[in-house]
């Protein structure tokens, strides 16, 4: 992985060409896009380690850009567990984007608001309300993630579509593999972004291969793959990107399969 302490200023100085969107992966399922217009959206970044303190799970790498640097128009939580809601950063971005709206279903916004964060900052995450963002539409799609743990179920977790003009990107956040997914083909995503791990709730990366090849989508991403430095102890886990490519083109997928790298940036076109 290559050192990415600029990775704030490249963000900041990509002029986006019209029609495409570029992206930076942040590790784990976070993500950055900014649009033609400037538009920065953000999904689920973690940028602290405050998972280590928690659970004593360490980060495999740095945080690629600093808390105090990340710059947003939107940042996007898909449930409140800590790696997609991160409480060592999260109240920090807020703090620095006071024109940010911080969308997150429900369950996500109680833990927000009493990180003091303004209610009048969050907007509330559900499918069939779709979020209008400048140039970006934001739908909430279905998720199953059934993490296994008492006291962490999340109901109302969800995934993401976003879409800006005619490009369509959708980013599972986390779930299961389940049928009202294979259905978000009928939006015709060009982008699918998918979770590969196989574990705490989530798609291996059998599923998020075979998701893929349903979506019929142009480009398929794995992520959710590199975020810790240690594996768990589940036989169920499945970390390599490579694993998801094979089997997706042995399914007879023909979209361009990308494996991101943290901090790179990725140029889609609708």
């Amino acid at each position: 992985m290559k050192e990415n302490i600029d990775l704030a200023q490249r963000i900041a100085s990509k002029q986006v060409p019209d029609n495409h969107v570029s992206s930076w992966w942040l590790g784990g399922s976070g993500f950055v896009f900014k649009t033609h217009l400037g538009t920065l959206v953000c999904i689920d970044p973690y940028l602290s380690n405050c998972v280590e303190s928690m659970f004593g799970r360490k980060r495999a790498f740095p945080a690629p850009i600093a808390i105090d640097d990340l710059r947003a128009d939107a940042i996007i939580s898909t449930h409140w567990h800590e790696d997609h809601l991160d409480p060592g950063s999260i109240p920090a971005v807020a703090r620095n984007n006071r024109n940010a709206k911080l969308i997150m279903p429900p369950s996500a916004m109680a833990r927000a608001v009493s990180w003091d964060i303004p209610r009048s900052q969050i907007i509330p995450f559900v499918p069939g309300e779709p979020i209008h963002l400048k140039d970006v539409t934001i739908d909430a799609t279905p998720a199953r993630h059934e993490a296994g743990v008492a006291g962490w179920e999340v109901p109302d977790a969800v995934g993401v579509l976003l879409q800006v003009g005619e490009l369509k990107i959708y980013h599972c956040g986390d779930t299961e593999y389940d049928v009202r997914l294979r259905r978000l083909k009928s939006h015709a995503p060009h982008v699918a972004m998918l979770c590969i791990n196989g574990v705490g709730g989530n798609m291996d990366a059998h599923e998020a291969a075979l998701l893929a090849w349903q979506l019929g989508s142009d480009k398929v991403i794995p992520i959710h793959h590199l975020l810790w430095a240690d594996r768990s102890d589940s036989a169920d886990e499945t970390l390599d990107p490579a694993l998801f490519v094979d089997t997706y083109k042995r399914l007879g997928g023909k979209g361009t399969a990308i494996i991101p790298e943290v901090g790179e940036e990725i140029d889609f076109e609708a």
